[in-house]
């Protein structure tokens, strides 16, 4: 018996760590990018697999911090998308007069 929970343990510790590596993957290829808003949005995909990883652990620490990232980001493309989408605008408008 003591076998079998120990087998079954090291099975969730496993699926937890290929969690784990399939979210650095993503930030690591994230940095691989030369282009800001692909950076950001595929470091977000990271953080949001590493908040689901630091919560099935439980290690808090880590679904914080990347919790707290995944504002950062979010704050950074809302900015991002909300400029571009003004300076558009302006286009917009002389198309109508035309």
């Amino acid at each position: 018996m003591t076998l079998t929970l120990l087998a079954i343990s090291v099975i969730e510790i496993l699926e937890n760590e290929w969690l784990g590596l399939i979210a650095s993957a993503f930030v690591l290829i994230s940095f691989l990018t030369s282009n800001q808003i692909k950076t950001r949005i595929i470091n977000s995909i990271g953080c949001v697999i590493f908040v689901v990883y630091g919560f099935l652990l439980p290690t808090y620490s880590t679904a914080f911090m990347n919790a707290a990232m995944l504002v950062v980001h979010a704050v950074y493309l809302i900015r991002y998308f909300v400029k571009k989408r003004k300076a558009k605008k302006p286009e917009m408008l002389e198309k109508d007069k035309e």
